[in-house]
């Protein structure tokens, strides 16, 4: 995924959960670009390169 599809995938996500975060009262949340390239090190450093769906709706990373 290259970075203009990441950051509008990670745009989508963050407004899909604070919208049902709204539902229920509590503050929306915000990206963090320091905490979002801290956990992509910890990935790449345990051999994972990205995450993926697998049908079964468990996320796996390979």
């Amino acid at each position: 995924m290259g970075k203009s599809a990441s950051k509008q995938f990670n745009n989508e996500v963050l407004k899909a959960h604070n919208e049902y975060r709204q539902q229920h009262g509590v503050p929306p949340l915000k990206l963090c670009k320091k905490l979002n390239r801290e956990a992509q090190q910890t990935l790449h450093s345990h051999g994972m390169e990205e995450h993926e769906e697998d049908g079964s709706g468990e996320g796996i990373c390979k």
